[in-house]
């Protein structure tokens, strides 16, 4: 009888074996999927928030396509301090009114004088800016999903048209995801919390 399993069919079946090993270990990597998916979350220490009078060097743009500056960007804050933006300077701009004065924000990670990374974005009521929910409250700091940390209130209000929330951790875990987060241009802090459309009791 004609022998079966030689060794050159063992050494082809343990081939395949290794083919397919190195291919799940390629294609099926947890890691490198979720680098792909959920890439990493940059923290942004916003060390200065200011209400924006005018703006040049913008050439009315209105946002940044590459996330990155091509050209010097100046921001009048008020009648003695402007804030340059170097060329090359990584952020967003999500103002649509940058010709008009008070209508934009700056939110910039600065490092001295210079800014490394900024966010233009448009003011709300009353002097403020609207902004996506806390996740957590860190050293001093509202932490945002985005990576942003942003100094806040001694007290945090809280309006969920009515409901009763004894403290701001009863109002993450009830209320979190949903809600709007609120940063006084004048106090440069977030300074209130607004539950979603949906109010869940």
């Amino acid at each position: 009888m004609r022998q079966v399993f030689n060794w050159r069919f063992v050494a082809a079946v343990v081939a395949l074996g290794v083919l397919a090993l190195l291919a799940r270990a390629i294609l099926v990597d947890d890691n490198s999927i979720e680098a792909v998916i959920e890439p990493e979350i940059i923290e942004r220490q916003i060390d200065l928030i200011e209400p924006i009078v005018s703006v040049t060097g913008a050439d009315g743009a209105t946002q940044l396509p590459g996330g990155v500056t091509t050209s010097s960007i100046e921001l009048v804050l008020d009648a003695e301090r402007v804030l340059s933006i170097a060329p090359g300077t990584f952020g967003e701009i999500s103002c649509e009114e940058l010709d008009v004065a008070n209508r934009c924000a700056v939110f910039a990670d600065m490092l001295g004088n210079a800014v490394v990374w900024f966010a233009i974005l448009p003011q709300a009521a009353r002097s403020t800016v609207e902004l996506e929910p806390i996740i957590d409250l860190d050293d001093g700091r509202a932490v945002f999903d985005n990576g942003w940390r942003i100094p806040y209130a001694p007290v945090i209000e809280r309006d969920c048209g009515g409901e009763d929330i004894p403290t701001f951790s009863d109002f993450l875990r009830r209320f979190g995801p949903d809600s709007v987060t609120i940063v006084d241009l004048e106090s440069r802090q977030v300074t209130s919390v607004r539950c979603g459309d949906e109010v869940d009791g």
